[in-house]
This record gives C-alpha cells, sequence and structure tokens, in this order.
C-alpha cells in the first residue's frame, strides 16, 4: 500500500476473519480481526459466526464506536463483506470499499501477518482442548499493541494516542500518582495536540523508510545454507486424527531439532531423525530454519513457499509419521494418579521449563515430545533427564546472576 494513500490514522483500514477455531464455552468459534495501516493498531472479537449482521455490529460497536469511521475499508471478496445488508451500511457511513483480489491474501500483506502473530500469541496461553483462547484474546492484543513495531518506529499505542500506557508493573514498582489540576487539562492538551502531531510525522517518515528496507531486503536476499551437524527445524503439517477437536491453527507447526547429514542437489538436505538414526528424510530447503534454542521456534505464519492450504505434500515434503519406522516402545510416566504412555520415541521429554517447591520437594515443568506439559518431582527426572534439569538450574542461576 503506497504510504502517499494514508492520510492518517484510520483512513485505511483491513478486515479479516480467522477460524474456525475450537468451540468455545462462550461459543465463538472464529475472530474478526481490524487492522489500521496507519497505526497498526488491530482489533479483534471473538464471535461465533460469519455473516454479515456479526461483522456489521462488531464494526459498529467495536470499530466505529471506539474511533469513529474509516475512510476506506478493504477485504476479501467473502459473503459476508459484499452482502447488501454490508454495502447498505458502507453507504450509510459513506465508507469507501475496497475488495482484495480473490485467492490472493498478499493483497492483505499486513492482516495477514497480524493473524499469524495473534495465533502465535495465543497458542502459548491456551490449555490443551484449546477451547478457551477467547478468553486470552483482550490481553494478547493489549501485549501486540504495546510492542514496539520497526515499521512504525514506536508502538501501535503511543502512534494512536500520543502516551505510552500505565502498564501493571509501572503500579506495582512505581510511584506513578499524579493528583491533577483543573488548570492544567489545557495545558496538557495542548501538549498531546503537538505529540500527536510530532508522532504523525514520524510514522510517516518511518513507513517510507519500512518500504525502503523491504524493497532492499528483497534484492539483497541470500541463499540460506546448512552445514553438515547444524541442528535445524523442520515445517510438519499438523494432522487432526478422527474426532480431534483441536485445530491446526494452535498447533505447532515447526518441529525439532534435527540434525543436517549432508546437503543432495541445491535445494535440498538430508535430515537425520534423533530417535531412529538409521532412518535419513530428504527435506526441501524452504522447509528448514536454523536451530538456536528450543524457545526459537518459528511462528504459524512462517509458512514455506510451495505448501498449500489443504495440507497436501509435494516430493520430499516434511517429516510426517510415516517417515518413521514403525515402533514398539513406549515409555511411561506416573504423573499424580495419572499414567501417561509415549509412544514413538526414546527421549519423550523435550525440555524442563519451571520449577516449583511443593511439600519442600522440588518439582519441575516437563516438556514432552508430544508438546504437553506435566509437573514431575526430580526423582521421576533422574537419572534419565538429569542433563535437561542441570541446564535448567544452569539458566536459572545465570539470570539470578549467581556464580556456578
Amino acid at each position: 500500500m503506497p504510504i502517499a494513500d494514508l492520510t492518517g490514522p484510520f483512513s485505511l483500514l483491513v478486515v479479516d476473519a480467522v477460524g474456525p477455531l475450537p468451540e468455545t464455552e462462550r461459543g465463538n468459534k472464529y475472530i474478526l480481526v481490524f487492522v489500521d495501516y496507519f497505526t497498526r493498531w488491530a482489533e479483534a472479537f471473538a464471535v461465533g459466526a460469519l455473516d454479515s449482521i456479526t461483522f456489521v455490529d462488531a464494526m459498529v460497536n467495536g470499530v466505529v464506536s471506539r474511533h469513529g469511521v474509516p475512510s476506506r475499508l478493504l477485504s476479501d471478496n467473502g459473503r459476508n463483506f459484499t452482502s447488501d445488508v454490508a454495502k447498505s451500511f458502507y453507504q450509510t457511513l459513506g465508507i469507501k470499499k475496497l475488495f482484495g483480489a480473490a485467492y490472493h491474501p498478499q493483497t492483505q500483506g499486513l492482516v495477514e501477518r497480524f493473524n499469524g502473530t495473534l495465533i502465535g500469541m495465543l497458542r502459548m496461553h491456551v490449555d490443551e482442548a484449546q477451547t478457551d483462547w477467547d478468553v486470552y484474546l483482550p490481553r494478547v492484543l493489549f501485549a501486540y499493541r504495546t510492542a514496539y513495531h520497526e515499521a512504525l518506529g514506536d508502538t501501535p499505542f503511543f502512534t494512536l494516542y500520543g502516551r505510552d500506557p500505565v502498564l501493571p508493573l509501572d503500579v506495582a514498582f512505581l510511584n506513578l500518582g499524579k493528583k491533577w489540576k483543573s488548570n492544567e487539562v489545557a495545558q496538557y492538551r495542548r501538549e498531546l495536540n503537538r505529540s500527536l502531531k510530532d508522532s504523525r510525522h514520524l510514522v510517516e517518515r518511518q513507513l517510507v523508510k519500512a518500504q525502503d528496507r523491504h524493497e532492499q531486503r528483497l534484492r539483497n536476499q541470500v541463499e540460506v545454507q546448512f552445514e553438515v551437524g547444524d541442528p535445524v527445524w523442520v515445517y510438519q503439517f499438523f494432522r487432526a486424527m478422527r474426532g480431534e477437536k483441536r485445530t491446526k491453527k494452535l498447533a505447532f507447526s515447526w518441529h525439532g531439532p534435527y540434525r543436517v547429514i549432508s546437503k543432495v542437489g541445491e535445494n535440498a538436505y538430508r535430515i537425520e531423525i534423533p530417535s531412529h538414526t538409521d532412518k535419513i528424510v530428504t527435506i526441501n530447503v524452504n522447509r528448514l530454519k536454523k536451530f538456536r534454542g528450543r524457545w526459537t521456534r518459528p511462528y504459524m505464519d512462517e509458512v514455506p513457499d510451495g505448501i498449500t492450504e489443504n495440507g497436501e505434500e509435494v516430493e520430499d515434503g516434511p517429516l510426517d509419521e510415516t517417515d518413521l519406522p514403525a515402533s514398539s516402545f513406549t515409555e511411561r510416566l506416573t504423573v499424580g494418579r495419572d499414567d501417561v504412555a509415549i509412544s514413538g520415541t526414546d527421549a519423550p521429554l523435550l525440555d524442563v521449563v519451571a520449577k516449583r517447591v511443593v511439600n519442600r520437594a522440588a518439582e519441575y515443568l516437563a516438556l514432552t515430545a508430544n508438546y504437553e506439559t506435566f509437573w514431575l518431582p526430580r526423582s521421576a527426572l533422574m537419572p534419565a533427564y538429569s542433563e535437561l534439569v542441570n541446564a535448567f538450574e544452569r539458566s536459572e542461576r545465570m539470570r539470578e546472576d549467581f556464580p556456578y
């Protein structure tokens, strides 16, 4: 979108929908998303349907009533955005309606990238059943709005309001109490107006620079290279089992680490599966990313080129359960009163991510191979997973600046 076409906040609003997601206790299955092109401010609403009435209701009560009427609205050609009800709504409020190309999400690249970020953030909070995502939606939105954006040179919150929000930590640790006097309000209003003008001029310059940087990156792209022995993430489709209610949108798609064994031709590498060292799989380079630690897992929106929406694979596609040889190996962990069986791998625990003390005994939050977490006593982890426990303890001591 050319910067010259943006005249200020909410001069161009983009709308899109995410879903269907697992239905929540409140009956929500979709997220209706609005993103302002100028400030990157995002609104998102959990809804039970995507009909035109729901869209108009969210637009009126969630956008117009908070930010005013946008000059233009960009969407795809979905029926909920093109119906007679929607057209009447646009005409009544004087909104110029723009449509992106059919089946071409790049037209709405800004909102598509936000959707991926939003889902990635929700994924960090939802429970195993994935039915509580709407509970965390407002908090995730606040985190996004108060995060620094390179294209803006600031946060969406400051860009829109001309001030930074008071965060919970500010209230807890800083004395921010200020008693306003009546004669100070006019002065604050004048200062805020100047701040907003300066902020918007800065945003215009930053957006132009961001466009230039993006074009420069496209011109200077270098070929990704991996060395023998490099640990990598591998893109893998989520396949729900029969009767499965979970969705791939909230599931991990990048798995690892796997090890590079050798290069095959110009665009593929042979990858070793840790649990089956006799099994080697050939993977295209666009489905590989460098592994720099467990928490560097790529976001869901980082989908390799050539991956189709229906989840079909091409040629030497990403690792699948069919790539692994059959195994009768099963390891059992006793978690409280539950006996948990994890099969198909000889390393069922991937990481130790937290620690607590219960009745003077240490317990560790362990991440399993199927990306579930359980609190386990130290005795259940030793000695098989002593390396994971010791690595966690070392990282905690380093974080607290204790010598070790």
